[in-house]
C-alpha cells in the first residue's frame, strides 16, 4: 500500500505560503450553500495594497484576531460586560489604532500600520491608542479545539505558518452588499487566485500535526525490552494536547508487511500490568504477546491529565488525532488495524494508509483512527 496525500494539510500549506508571502487568503466555514468566508491577511506583512483590497471585497470592519494573552499584554480588554458573555460568540475587544506613524486611522495605510504594530512582539500598550479602527478579537488557548471560528482559523493559520499569530481578517461580501456563499465563493477565490482553507482543514492539522510551534505528540524516550527470544521496541510519547504520557509497543514485522496495529485504552485500574482480573490487562497482554510473536503495534493510550483544556471537538477524535499523530511520527504510512469491537467506519487519511477493521479502543470504544 502506499501513503495516501493529505489534503487538509495541502490547503493548510497553500495557505501558509500565501500568509508568509503576504497575499490574502479565504477561510470558510460551513456545509453546501451554507458555506460563508472570511478574507485573512498575516497582520505582521499587512500593507496598503492589499488592506484596501480587503476593504473593498468584504464588510469593511477590520477585525484583528490575536491570542487573549497577548491581549492581555497589550491592555485590551473585552467590550462586552461580563453578564454578556457568550462562549459561542467572538471575543471584541476595544478597537485601536497605532499610537504614531499614522493619520485619523482610517485608511488603509493607516489601519495596515495599526495591524503591524498589533503583529510585533515588541509592542507595549503605549504603542496603541483606544478608540481606534481596527477592531481586535481575543481568540482563547486552543484556538480552533475551542470555538470553530475564522478568528481562531486565522490565529492557528498564523501560527502554522511560522507568523506572529495576528491575522487581519473581514466578511466577504457580494455585489449586493451580502454575504458571499457557495458557489460564489469558489469562484471569488478561482478569480483573485486565492488559496482556500476550510476551518475544518485547520482542526484536522491542529489535531494530527499540531500548532506550528509543538508537534500533536513529542517523542520522550525509547527503549528495547526482550520478551523470550523476541524483543520489543517501547517508545514513550508525550501528547501536547492532553499532556498525557502515550506509549507505543513495536514488534518487528516483515520486509514489506504493513504492520498489525492494536489499540488498548487504559482503564480505570490504570495501568493493565498492576491491574488483576481487569479486561484491560487481558486485552493488552494478549496484543502485547501476538506483537512479540508475530511483529506489530500496540498502542496503549492513558487518559488526559487533570489540568488539561476541555475541547469543543469531540473527544474520539481527539483520541484519533494522538494514535495517527503518533504512528506517522515512527514512520509509518500504511497500517493494518487487526482489533475491533465496533463497526466505526475508518478511512485512509493524513498520509497514512489504513486498511482492515477499524482502530477503536477495546476498553470504551473510542474510535482510534485518522480524521
Amino acid at each position: 500500500m502506499t501513503a495516501h496525500s493529505c489534503v487538509s494539510r495541502l490547503a493548510i500549506e497553500r495557505a501558509g505560503a500565501a500568509l508568509r508571502a503576504g497575499t490574502p487568503i479565504l477561510v470558510v466555514n460551513g456545509t453546501e450553500d451554507q458555506v460563508v468566508a472570511d478574507v485573512v491577511i498575516a497582520a505582521a506583512h499587512a500593507t496598503p495594497h492589499w488592506t484596501a483590497w480587503l476593504v473593498r471585497f468584504t464588510s469593511g470592519l477590520i477585525c484583528a484576531a490575536l491570542p487573549a494573552r497577548r491581549a492581555e499584554e497589550l491592555d485590551l480588554p473585552t467590550m462586552a460586560r461580563d453578564d454578556d458573555s457568550n462562549v459561542e460568540a467572538p471575543t471584541f475587544a476595544v478597537a485601536v489604532d497605532a499610537a504614531s506613524g499614522i493619520g485619523t486611522g482610517i485608511s488603509a495605510t493607516d489601519r495596515a500600520r495599526t495591524a503591524r504594530v498589533l503583529a510585533s512582539d515588541s509592542s507595549r500598550p503605549g504603542d496603541l491608542v483606544r478608540p481606534g479602527h481596527v477592531l481586535p478579537v481575543r481568540v482563547a488557548g486552543c484556538g480552533v479545539l475551542k470555538r470553530r471560528g475564522s478568528a481562531e482559523a486565522t490565529v492557528d493559520l498564523c501560527d502554522i505558518a511560522g507568523l506572529p499569530p495576528v491575522g487581519l481578517t473581514a466578511a466577504l461580501l457580494g455585489e449586493d452588499g451580502e454575504l458571499l456563499r457557495e458557489p460564489a465563493v469558489s469562484v471569488f477565490a478561482q478569480n483573485h487566485r486565492l488559496p482556500m482553507v476550510h476551518i475544518d482543514n485547520v482542526v484536522h492539522h491542529r489535531l494530527f500535526h499540531g500548532d506550528g510551534r509543538r508537534k500533536r505528540v513529542i517523542l520522550v524516550q525509547n527503549r528495547l525490552d526482550r520478551l523470550g527470544s523476541r524483543t520489543i521496541k517501547t517508545v514513550d510519547f508525550e501528547d501536547q494536547l492532553t499532556g498525557a504520557r502515550q506509549t507505543v509497543f513495536i514488534g518487528a514485522s516483515g520486509p514489506g508487511i504493513d504492520p498489525d496495529v492494536y489499540v488498548v485504552e487504559e482503564c480505570v485500574h490504570r495501568e493493565p500490568l498492576l491491574a488483576s482480573g481487569c479486561e484491560c490487562r487481558v486485552e493488552f497482554e494478549r496484543c502485547y504477546q501476538r506483537i512479540a510473536a508475530r511483529g506489530g503495534v500496540l498502542v496503549y493510550l492513558r487518559p488526559p491529565i487533570a489540568s488539561a483544556p476541555r475541547f469543543s471537538v469531540a473527544q474520539s477524535e481527539v483520541v484519533q488525532g494522538c494514535i495517527i499523530a503518533m504512528l506517522l511520527e515512527l514512520g509509518f504510512t500504511a497500517v493494518n488495524v487487526a482489533n475491533s469491537m465496533h463497526n466505526a467506519r475508518v478511512t485512509s487519511r493524513c498520509d497514512l494508509a489504513i486498511s482492515g477493521l477499524p482502530v477503536v479502543s477495546e476498553s470504551c470504544g473510542l474510535s482510534a483512527a485518522a480524521h
